[in-house]
């Protein structure tokens, strides 16, 4: 990190010519090269923020700088650890009056992989490296450059946004963090399947929780009546607050799954992101699923890693009303086209206001609450079954069947 902490000392001493937010999009296809198939967006709560101060950096806004960098420093050994290659990241500040977001920096993190690098490393003469004129000088260059450019970014675009400490205690639904969000979508799935990370003080809002089944009840409920939409993605929450209890983590778990968004991270602001997925493969599939003599149009995003799992998918169904879940498991392939499906028997349950061994079967939960999806992938079809050996859905024991096909060049 000694770049990061030069920079940052740079960049507080010379924003005053840094008047545009910075776009680095220059190693999002370099020499020919793919960007990840994922995104990340960091927002940053402006009830966390204060405006800087004419002499210099205002103390409070130091943590939330020092965490953003974990996302953005490209000369971080342990960058990998957090992006992928090429990946692109955004950030934002939550405006504190919840009237938007307001983007200050984009591009894509300039590192690549162990293969790639092995790859380089391979074709590299001593002359070049004697010279200076190999591709890991060339690297740290760009990766300088990129920080620098970043780090420059969060100070000018703090100016842009509207921060400051709150008053009283706000409804988490209605404050300014969730508002800002919902009214200033900052991303879009053509720039990949989209990562959100979070840092606030979230014990600044008021969660109107009682047990866990009553917190999860309300959390649905209150994103339901804002129409929040996150555009199916996983979402990661640091807080620089006290602990959160375990009913104000349920709230927050099926608030964003009512938004279309999976929780996979909530933690303090010291803490480290639960996992890592990359996606290295993502198509979009639709077609019908049969209840009876009915059918109902339904479509899915499939993406996997490199290690088979299923990562950042969902289905979704469009029926009397839009139902939808996120699913993982393992896609077993004997090749890229042939492959069968195995779930972790969780699906629909993960709705659940009662989560447990048992499954709930309630009648307003998406897929019935079925818990065992599967499915067989063959080239462009895509055959499956949802099924449960206690929730049954109009007496189809055997499960319901749906039949998809992939959609070339769709986003979902």
């Amino acid at each position: 990190m000694r770049f990061l902490s030069v920079a940052l000392a740079f960049a507080f001493s010379a924003t005053a010519s840094f008047a545009q937010v910075k776009t680095e999009d220059e190693s999002c296809s370099k020499n020919g090269a793919k960007p990840s198939l994922r995104q990340t967006v960091v927002i940053v709560d402006g009830n966390v923020a204060v405006p800087d101060k004419p002499e210099g950096p205002a103390p409070e806004n130091q943590e939330w700088r020092k965490f953003t960098a974990r996302f953005f420093d490209a000369n971080n050994k342990n960058i990998d650890q957090v992006m992928a290659p090429r990946e692109r990241i955004t950030i934002a500040i939550a405006n504190s009056d919840g009237s938007g977001l307001t983007s200050i920096f984009t591009g894509c993190v300039p590192f690549v992989s162990k293969a790639e690098a092995d790859s380089l490393n391979a074709s590299t003469t001593s002359i070049q490296k004697f010279f200076g004129k190999d591709w890991v000088s060339a690297q740290r260059d760009v990766a300088e450059s990129f920080t620098r450019a970043a780090t420059l970014a969060l100070i000018e675009g703090l100016k842009k946004a509207k921060v400051g400490v709150p008053g009283a205690k706000k409804p988490f639904a209605h404050g300014a963090l969730v508002q800002a969000i919902n009214k200033g979508q900052s991303y879009s799935i053509a720039s990949g399947l989209p990562r959100v990370i979070v840092y606030s003080d979230l014990t600044r809002y008021d969660m109107p929780v009682s047990d866990v089944a009553g917190s999860r009840q309300q959390g649905r409920m209150d994103a339901e009546a804002i129409s929040l939409d996150l555009q199916r993605a996983d979402i990661n929450l640091f807080s620089t607050g006290s602990a959160l209890s375990e009913a104000q983590t349920e709230y927050l778990k099926a608030f964003f799954l009512a938004g279309k968004a999976k929780v996979d991270t909530i933690g303090s602001s010291g803490s480290s992101l639960t996992e890592n997925k990359e996606p290295i493969s993502s198509a979009v599939y639709q077609g019908a699923i049969s209840y009876g003599k009915g059918q109902y149009p339904v479509r899915m995003r499939l993406a996997r890693d490199q290690n088979g799992s299923v990562v950042m998918s969902w289905m979704e169904e469009q029926s009397n009303r839009t139902l939808f879940a996120p699913f993982s498991g393992i896609l077993n392939c004997e090749s890229e086209s042939k492959c069968e499906f195995v779930g972790d028997r969780v699906f629909a349950q993960i709705w659940t206001d009662k989560p447990g061994p048992e499954p709930a079967c309630e009648k307003w939960m998406p897929f019935g609450g079925l818990r065992d999806l599967s499915f067989a992938l063959d080239g462009d079809v895509l055959n499956g079954k949802i099924s449960d050996g206690v929730c049954i859905i109009n007496s189809m024991e055997d499960g319901v069947q749906f039949q998809l096909r992939r959609v070339p060049n769709a986003v979902f």
